[in-house]
């Protein structure tokens, strides 16, 4: 749940609809697994919504409160879990924005011509070494965070929905 919203944390980062398509990968060094999932990530004026449609799972954030669900119950989540991920949802619909200039207060950046590297600045640094973003003619095609407990979390973006 944790690594999922930190996933999505970067697909806003140069997205220009409101609801996109996504693959997420991510591999758990402590089991040594990969676990797949397919989603979508829908923006709003006032929030954003996460649906994993065949593992039944949503994640809202409207007006900066969070709800979880889990076979359409609500499921609730400890303080900690919530306040990172409120974090990362604030990011997000920071960077769908377009707020470059706090985007740069938060990540140290080095672009080259294929890629990108952001390495986290403040209290994200503890749990992310840094993130690899790619794109294909200006648009985000594939994110990938490296995290402080050797875990990675892979997204490919697949399509616009709307």
């Amino acid at each position: 749940m944790f690594k999922t919203a930190l996933a999505l944390l970067i697909i806003g980062a140069s997205l220009f609809g409101e609801a996109y398509n996504f693959t997420e990968l991510r591999y758990s060094d402590a089991t040594g697994r990969y676990t797949q999932l397919e989603g979508t990530i829908d923006f709003t004026s006032d929030g954003l919504t996460i649906n994993y449609p065949k593992a039944a799972r949503e994640l809202k954030y409207k007006n900066n409160f969070l709800t979880y669900f889990e076979n359409d119950k609500e499921v609730a989540l400890d303080e900690m879990h919530v306040t990172q991920i409120t974090q990362y949802f604030d990011i997000l619909k920071l960077l769908h924005n377009g707020d470059e200039s706090e985007f740069k207060e938060m990540f140290e950046i080095d672009k080259s011509s294929t890629k990108t590297l952001l390495k986290p600045l403040g209290s994200m640094k503890s749990y992310i070494d840094y993130i690899e973003l790619i794109k294909n003619e200006n648009r985000l095609k594939y994110v990938k965070l490296f995290l402080k407990n050797s875990d990675n979390i892979s997204i490919n973006i697949d399509d616009e929905v709307r």
